[in-house]
């Protein structure tokens, strides 16, 4: 993949509590085109990946400040400006999938994301994100107890009908490694596949959900 000069030499490394992380620039595009089809097509909100989120964001301000200082003769400048423009619409269009999917399912995101809360797990949320999702239930319920003064009669059972993705939906996914078993769906420990890297599949989501998780599916 050929990557915008200006990205390359802009991008800084990224440090951790033990050693320093160099990221190229294809290595970052690469991770965030994943994180996007991946979330995407996947019933369910994923773990965040807001730390690539924000590492491109600021490569972005970087080149568009360049991009300010370039000279319009520059035939290059345009083929950056697309370039840009293409980076801008990943990062928005994957933090919008991320909004639509809490908005359709929030009371289920909620739940999940406070359990793991109690038990000192890693969020699958920002912190944005799950203000975001507490505020929108909040505003969805004052609306829905509006309508039952409104109209008091209607049954009131609906509200313990949960919407949930589906998560046996069927997807679309490759292999990033050699897996030694999946377990077909909900199956006993005999329905199980090996499956080869870059093997591509068409199989229930369920199946397939933790290894999205740690890297080793990627849904197409």
């Amino acid at each position: 993949m050929e990557v915008d000069q200006d990205l390359q030499n802009l991008l800084d490394s990224q440090e951790d509590e033990e050693n320093e992380l160099v990221l190229s620039p294809a290595a970052l595009i690469q991770v965030m085109e994943e994180a996007w089809l991946n979330e995407k097509f996947a019933p369910e909100v994923l773990p965040n990946k807001i730390e690539f989120v924000e590492l491109l964001l600021g490569q972005l301000t970087a080149m568009e400040e360049n991009l300010i200082n370039a000279s319009d003769k520059d035939i290059k400048k345009g083929i950056h400006q697309l370039e840009v423009d293409r980076l801008k619409f990943l990062v928005c269009s994957y933090l919008r999938i991320r909004l639509e999917k809490i908005e359709m399912y929030v009371e289920k995101v909620l739940k999940e994301e406070n359990a793991r809360i109690e038990r000192g797990e890693e969020c699958y949320l920002t912190e944005a994100e799950l203000s975001f999702a507490e505020g929108y239930k909040g505003i969805v319920d004052k609306h829905f107890d509006n309508q039952m003064n409104i109209h008091p009669t209607i049954p009131t059972e609906w509200r313990n009908q949960v919407i949930q993705p589906n998560l046996h939906s069927f997807v679309f996914s490759k292999s990033k490694a050699n897996i030694e078993s999946i377990i077909i769906d909900e199956g006993n420990e005999d329905e199980t596949v090996y499956v080869n890297k870059d093997s591509q599949m068409i199989i229930s989501y369920n199946s397939v959900s933790n290894l999205v998780k740690n890297g080793d599916v990627q849904l197409i």
